[in-house]
């Protein structure tokens, strides 16, 4: 693991996005995640009903229910698509180190729907989702940096994939939600460089000389 860089992988896409619906079907979902995103940002997810979707998306419920079975299945499309995305825009980087800063652009770039799945909207369904799609990925790349001869990381490897997942999406929701009124939020890059050594520190042996260059201390004799 690389502290966190999380690198695109095709074979762990969402089985929802590889067949590519025409342009009035992506109109169609676009409206009702966008209506989504709203209506749980202004009352809750709980509260929403099919017919204020409806509404606010400028469709029929009749063609709400051809597309989803209710509202649990749009939300779990939505998250499902908030990872499409991510990973998507993963695939067009090409340094490998980018893919934290990424995520977290494309956070700055989307908030709103990205709070929506991160807050645990819909008794956490998106939210362990997405959690589960940036865990594979984590997973499949530390298993190629182990492949490839990194040294053993000092927990368990299952362990470590889903402490760094819940890491991030932890400090993606407090990072999103940081008011700026009360306290400034620090910048993005800061982040980023912050969250990718702390996880690098808090999976490596104490032994490791990797510690040391990653605080600029000399290398012990």
């Amino acid at each position: 693991m690389t502290g966190g860089t999380i690198a695109y992988q095709p074979e762990l896409a969402p089985a929802i996005a590889v067949p590519r619906p025409d342009p009035r079907v992506r109109r169609t979902h676009l409206a009702l995640h966008q209506a989504m995103v709203a209506l749980c940002l202004e009352v809750g997810y709980r509260s929403v009903t099919i017919d204020q979707l409806v509404d606010l998306a400028g469709v029929t419920r009749a063609t709400f229910y051809t597309h989803f079975r209710d509202k649990e299945h749009l939300l779990a499309a939505l998250a499902d698509q908030v990872v499409v995305d991510v990973l998507d825009r993963f695939q067009q980087s090409a340094q490998a180190g980018d893919r934290l800063q990424l995520l977290f652009e494309d956070a700055e770039r989307f908030p709103d729907r990205l709070r929506v799945v991160l807050r645990g909207e819909g008794d956490g369904v998106a939210l362990r989702l997405f959690t589960e799609r940036v865990a594979e990925v984590i997973a499949e790349l530390d298993d190629m940096n182990i492949a490839a001869g990194a040294l053993p990381l000092a927990v368990d490897a299952q362990l470590a994939v889903r402490a760094m997942a819940g890491q991030i999406t932890e400090v993606l929701r407090w990072w999103l939600d940081t008011d700026p009124t009360e306290f400034p939020r620090l910048p993005r890059e800061q982040v980023v460089a912050q969250l990718r050594t702390a996880a690098i520190l808090g999976r490596l042996r104490a032994d490791d000389p990797r510690r040391t260059a990653l605080r600029g201390e000399e290398p012990r004799s």
